[in-house]
């Protein structure tokens, strides 16, 4: 009888973690906590189960995401690509399903009965998990159900005639709720057999299929001009951190961390560089690029010395400095932060570098035109650049200096501000209300309003003040030649104050 394919579950868990970033980062991970309810029967009818860390969840962990090949951490997390620590899956799934689920979102109850667990879900859960987890900045992303089921029923066997429906029907079988519920959440997409079941058994290929994709920190790169050994970076779950390590992981030139202002770029440049050098003392080095910052500023230039017959010496940058400092690590990482990279010109600023800094090129000599010395760009170099491509004051950046690098959106976060909103002054009512302002603003304003803006709010207070002494001059300026747009925004602020002011709540 068929069974499905090794690469077929390899391709199904990119495309999974794929629709992670497309969906809301935090809400998304709650679907594995929902798929263990919902295969006990708690999302039809209103039906209260009985369940519990120890057998359910963990029965469940272990039927659907175990791996046999590592018995010190047999579990891996299809949504981060990740491996866990013998007992994290479970423990995590049932905190986060009291957490959030019950406290937060609302989307179940549960009470102890003899010792036990029983659960119940709200009526309108899969409103919630769609609004919670599926929409980001307007958009829902449903969780592609054919590559879900793909990975679930990766060890299982089918009977023709064979499909893609054939999956999708297992699934609703397994895990079943209403066909309005399954529609909010789920989207079906349909592909050649052919492409999904094989007739042969896989044997272990499919947990091999599965720990390469994987982002291990025992693996190493496999680009072989970078290939040195990847860090282990501290909380791969955070998805700005789990994209760095992808990248590691296959090689890469430099990372542009791109976005608006106030979503936390230097703060993700100045994290990346801890959590990947060893002394981040010596092995950290930062600048900032400007209109005016030259070759002679970052690589090499003049200065004046009195021993020289010319009066200058030729002294080094703070590029060739961490050149040097990187054959004093090993084959560990110096990271040079640029930030505002799009704010000088990289031709100018890094020459004949530009070349050099690809990955084909290290180790390659280049002929420095002051000095005259050799220099070598060593592998374990990694540039991290900073860049708001929103900045109308600069020229777009040199598209031969783009190509050059990898780049990673930071992306204005509504998870994240209600994070920061937290332990303030407001209700988990208030919280949903600015929340959903903030999704608006997003809209109105094009290109986005970080929510970095919003780290000092306390109260209904500090909120107004920051209003008009950061997010209003900002929109103002992004909304410069729309009078009406910016009375537009302002009276949506406005009106969210009054809410919260008000009580009103939505």
């Amino acid at each position: 009888m068929p069974w499905i394919r090794p690469e077929r579950v390899r391709h199904a868990l990119h495309n999974l973690s794929d629709w992670r970033k497309s969906a809301q980062d935090q809400g998304s991970r709650h679907l594995l906590p929902l798929l263990a309810l919902l295969e006990q029967g708690a999302g039809i009818g209103g039906k209260t189960v009985e369940f519990t860390e120890t057998p359910y969840e963990y029965d469940f962990w272990k039927r659907y995401f175990q791996l046999d090949n590592d018995p010190e951490r047999p579990f891996f997390n299809p949504l981060t690509l990740r491996r866990a620590e013998k007992g994290f899956p479970h423990s995590n799934a049932a905190t986060i399903r009291k957490n959030t689920f019950d406290h937060r979102w609302h989307a179940a109850t549960w009470e102890e009965v003899g010792g036990e667990e029983h659960w119940k879900l709200a009526e309108n859960f899969a409103d919630i998990f769609r609004e919670k987890a599926l929409v980001k900045a307007g958009e829902v992303s449903r969780v592609p159900v054919v590559d879900l089921a793909t990975l679930l029923f990766r060890n299982e066997q089918f009977q023709p005639p064979l499909s893609a429906a054939l999956l999708e029907n297992r699934f609703r079988e397994r895990f079943p709720m209403t066909d309005d519920d399954y529609q909010k959440i789920f989207v079906y997409r349909n592909e050649a057999p052919s492409n999904i079941f094989q007739d042969n058994p896989p044997g272990n290929a499919t947990n091999v299929a599965i720990a390469q994709s994987l982002i291990d920190k025992a693996v190493k790169p496999s680009a072989a001009p970078a290939a040195i050994p990847l860090p282990a970076i501290e909380d791969i779950n955070d998805p700005v951190l789990s994209q760095v390590q992808e990248l590691l992981k296959i090689g890469t030139s430099g990372i542009i961390l791109t976005g608006p202002p106030a979503t936390g770029k230097s703060y993700y440049a100045q994290r990346i560089a801890k959590s990947l050098v060893k002394n981040p003392d010596a092995d950290i080095f930062r600048v900032q690029f400007h209109p005016s910052y030259g070759y002679e500023d970052f690589v090499e230039g003049y200065r004046p010395d009195d021993d020289k017959t010319s009066g200058f010496a030729i002294v080094d940058k703070v590029f060739i400095i961490a050149c040097d400092r990187c054959k004093q690590t090993g084959d560990d990482y110096v990271v040079l932060i640029v930030d505002e990279v799009n704010r000088g010109d990289p031709a100018r600023i890094f020459g004949e570098l530009l070349t050099y800094l690809e990955r084909s090129y290290r180790g390659t000599p280049v002929t420095l035109p002051f000095s005259g010395k050799p220099l070598v760009i060593p592998k374990n170099l990694l540039l991290v650049g900073t860049m708001n491509p929103y900045d109308r004051s600069i020229a777009h950046v040199d598209a031969a200096f783009i190509r050059r690098f990898d780049h990673i959106e930071i992306e204005p976060s509504r998870e994240v501000l209600e994070g920061m909103l937290d332990g303030t002054d407001f209700n988990a009512e208030q919280i949903e209300t600015i929340a959903k302002w903030f999704d608006e603003a997003q809209k109105m304003l094009a290109i986005g309003l970080g929510h970095g803006m919003f780290t000092d709010v306390r109260d209904v207070d500090t909120l107004k003040t920051i209003w008009r002494y950061r997010i209003r001059p900002t929109a103002d300026a992004l909304l410069e030649s729309n009078i009406d747009r910016r009375a537009d925004f302002a009276n949506s602020f406005q009106a969210m104050i009054r809410r919260l002011e008000s009580g009103e709540g939505d």
